[in-house]
């Protein structure tokens, strides 16, 4: 169990007026689990997310219950529900993917019947899974590029397939490497063009980006090494990628 710390604030009725409806109070509240863990081979966890305590205040009121990871800062899952003052338990169980290890915020907020708003709370969780094993890459082989000329360019697209046996939620990153240094040149993206990187759908599995020829680029055949890292770590084999400038 986790005993969150819950910040409270009050606000008197004016003078003269009827007294308006006591603003909800939350006082000890624990959310469950704070760690949750997936050993087996299935490709999602059930959160059994539960929230407990003790609430104040007068008539209904409701709870709402706001999951997010906190890498991305994203919304995973909500639920509301209607709460009466005195003990209190709210149960929010969600499905998580595999490979969507890592931290998760969850935030507790109250809402009078009055619609005033109330007591909030806040905790966190870490989901954690079996790693099944590294990433999978496939890269493309792109047209023979003829060389600009002056101050010209052309771009070489750049698009390999990822795969992971942890769901694709797993995968950290994709990067193209000099297989012979090793040094890193830059990464690719899945997020869709609105990401500006030369992908064209985000999330299906196929990371791009492009390679800007110039007129310093002597004719002949290069090389790069694709390598997806996943969020333990684990790298896949490198893919090499080669294009030719004519």
């Amino acid at each position: 169990m986790a005993l969150l710390a819950v910040a409270l604030w009050g606000c008197d009725a004016a003078p003269g007026f009827a007294s308006e409806v006591a603003r909800p109070t939350l006082g000890t509240v624990d959310v469950s689990p704070v760690d949750v863990s997936l050993d087996t081979d299935a490709p999602t966890a059930t959160v059994p997310l539960a929230v407990t305590g003790t609430l104040g205040g007068e008539g209904t009121v409701r709870m709402l219950v706001l999951v997010r990871y906190a890498e991305t800062d994203s919304l995973v899952t909500q639920t509301e529900a209607e709460v009466q003052p005195g003990d209190f338990r709210v149960d929010a169980p969600f499905d998580l993917p595999r490979g969507a290890i890592g931290e998760y915020s969850v935030r507790v907020a109250t809402e009078g019947a009055d619609g005033r708003a109330g007591d909030q709370a806040a905790a966190v969780f870490r989901f954690v899974a079996t790693n099944l094993g590294p990433p999978s890459v496939t890269a493309n082989t792109p047209s023979p590029v003829s060389r600009p000329s002056g101050t010209n360019t052309a771009r070489v697209p750049l698009v390999a397939t990822v795969t992971d046996p942890d769901g694709r939620a797993n995968i950290a990153a994709v990067v193209a490497v000099d297989p012979e240094s090793g040094v890193t040149i830059g990464r690719l993206f899945d997020d869709g063009p609105a990401g500006g990187a030369a992908d064209q759908t985000a999330d299906d599995g196929r990371y791009s980006a492009s390679v800007t020829v110039t007129s310093d680029f002597e004719p002949g055949t290069y090389e790069l090494a694709i390598v997806a890292v996943d969020k333990y770590g684990a790298e896949s084999e490198p893919a090499l990628y080669t294009f030719t400038v004519r």
